[in-house]
């Protein structure tokens, strides 16, 4: 229903009262809150159409020397790039591992240790890489195709199985085999066709066997090359990393696209978004991600440049649908999960909370996919009634206190997210409210991200989670829907598991047919529409900022995370 149409409803009045009250208080007057594309990153998983805009940025004659200092508001959690599933990671990642491919930030994929990016064979099931000459390690030892080999096995060979890599599910399924039948070349066999292979994981930073290749699945969990790795491949080298505070990383004078301009690159861990934007303006980092509600007040300040673009990050919640838990057993039914969408006015979200950067989402599959379906079975606009009425046919029945109940189980439960990021933060408390005036009763409870990570992937205690989430240039979203992912170390966190899913994925996956594709994924779309297992709130913009200083950045849609092929070609102007 309009807003019009709902306005003297005294739940809907105290909802605008709270919005109203929480915004002037906690944006205006303490100015914003944490960037929301600070995101859970599925390893490779990440989708978006061509930029629109670009952070581009070169001037004058490069000059080598001196360093740069990037913000983020939250630690890295691991630098194995089999094991990493959070954007925090990746971007330190990105920085010391190139893998066979790259993307430009249009989405376009590029070779990057692979000559160039391979065609499938005529059967579809064959990718032959062709490695560069003369790779090497930052150690001097040449990088091979059995680097290449040891990397991938990581997660799809039965000897590693102890090894707890997040893109185990997809790759043990579709990996049939891989040769190296000389130094240089790596042949890719797929059990079937497999659409996504290369968007989704040809660009895995690989890994030296030479230093890691005697160690088994358990011992690489924790090898100490996790934490401070000896060798690299990409453009810097691991320094060191305080915990808490900030990854510093130096030159490699070894890598393959030419050694870097800079000295350093660091990585400074900040306790929220709003220091991180405010240390953008003062000198203290030269690049960040930026908050929206600083945003227009940043776009003022002279010695930075600020650029804004459309990015596949969303951010979303998920229940815990695993039906030994509590959760379980209130979420299991989706009328319940329904109703609880219908309670929140996610348009109120996105301008108060998000200053209007980012979109309300109707579907699991971004705005920007060619496989997005702008009207899918259900579309969820704010109905505070609807929701009500759900719950009522549900029968979750409003007790003496105001909280509903079934069957002696009152519908109350934890949400999480993770502490720093103001936008989540406040999330919560708007989902709290919501929820409250149609009698549950959500309390939300804040986190260090790599702890929020944990439980996602492998803890799960958690009733309800708030995060956001970052795909390829590619529309399979088995990594966090399919069933198989539902693994220890899967993405697939709220143990969502529903076969007729699971069919319609493995079909798109097996056919190069983009238009079967297509249709395969829409349907995908109405049931998700339906079954609402991890609502989407709202796809997110990607902002970003960096001192004038700093030269040849280019930030866009596919490379703000991990893949950034232009990273040894910034420099500063004053050589500092």
């Amino acid at each position: 229903m309009s807003r019009d149409e709902d306005a003297g409803d005294s739940g809907f009045e105290r909802f605008e009262h709270f919005l109203e009250q929480w915004s002037r208080r906690d944006f205006l007057k303490r100015t914003g809150g944490a960037a929301a594309y600070v995101a859970f990153l599925a390893g490779g998983v990440e989708f978006l159409e061509a930029c629109a805009g670009g952070g581009g940025t070169q001037s004058a004659t490069p000059k080598k020397g001196g360093h740069v200092v990037e913000g983020n508001i939250t630690d890295i959690r691991t630098l194995n790039s089999m094991l990493s599933s959070d954007t925090a990671s990746n971007q330190v990642i990105g920085l010391m591992f190139d893998g066979l491919l790259n993307q430009k930030k249009n989405g376009d994929l590029i070779g990057a240790i692979a000559q160039d990016v391979p065609k499938p064979s005529s059967d579809g099931l064959t990718y032959t890489f062709k490695l560069r000459d003369n790779l090497k390690w930052s150690d001097g030892q040449a990088i091979t195709a059995d680097d290449v080999k040891f990397t991938y096995a990581l997660a799809y060979d039965p000897q590693y199985k102890d090894f707890a890599s997040p893109r185990r599910g997809d790759l043990s399924k579709y990996i049939a085999s891989i040769d190296t039948p000389d130094p240089k070349t790596v042949v890719v066999k797929t059990t079937q066709v497999y659409a996504p292979f290369l968007a989704s994981h040809g660009l895995y930073g690989i890994l030296p066997k030479h230093v890691l290749g005697n160690l088994d699945g358990k011992a690489l969990n924790s090898a100490e090359f996790n934490s401070g790795p000896t060798v690299v491949n990409g453009p810097f080298k691991f320094k060191s990393w305080d915990k808490g505070q900030q990854v510093t990383l130096e030159r490699n004078d070894s890598y393959w696209g030419g050694a870097p301009y800079l000295d350093q690159w660091i990585v400074k861990v900040l306790p929220d978004s709003v220091a991180l934007t405010n240390q953008l303006k003062t000198g203290e980092l030269d690049i960040g991600p930026v908050d929206p509600g600083q945003f227009d007040n940043l776009k003022t300040t002279e010695s930075v440049t600020t650029t804004e673009f459309p990015v596949p990050t969303f951010t979303f919640y998920a229940y815990n649908l695993n039906p030994d838990t509590k959760a379980g057993k209130l979420f299991g039914d989706k009328a319940v999960r329904q109703a609880l969408l219908f309670a929140l006015n996610r348009k109120q979200i996105v301008d108060a909370v998000f200053f209007g950067h980012g979109k309300v989402a109707n579907s699991v599959e971004p705005p920007t996919s060619w496989a997005y379906k702008d009207k899918p079975k259900i579309l969820y606009t704010f109905d505070k009634a609807k929701a009500e009425s759900l719950l009522d046919g549900a029968g979750w029945a409003k007790g003496a206190d105001g909280i509903r109940a079934k069957g002696g189980l009152k519908l109350k439960f934890d949400m999480i997210t993770n502490a720093g990021n103001k936008q989540r933060e406040s999330m919560l408390q708007v989902m709290q409210q919501s929820w409250k005036d149609i009698g549950v009763e959500a309390t939300p409870s804040l986190i260090q991200f790599p702890q929020l990570v944990s439980q996602i992937v492998n803890i799960r205690t958690f009733d309800v989670f708030l995060v956001g989430f970052n795909w390829s240039n590619d529309p399979d979203e088995a990594p966090l829907y399919h069933s198989r992912n539902a693994v220890p170390g899967g993405f697939n966190g709220a143990d969502f598991k529903n076969d007729q899913v699971d069919s319609i994925l493995d079909q798109a996956l097996g056919t190069l047919d983009k238009a079967k594709r297509k249709q395969l994924y829409e349907q995908f779309q109405d049931i998700m529409s339906e079954e609402v297992p991890s609502p989407v709130v709202l796809f997110n913009t990607g902002i970003y900022g960096w001192n004038k200083r700093v030269q040849g950045t280019d930030f866009g849609s596919f490379n703000q995370f991990g893949n950034r092929p232009w990273a040894h070609t910034v420099w500063v102007t004053d050589g500092k």
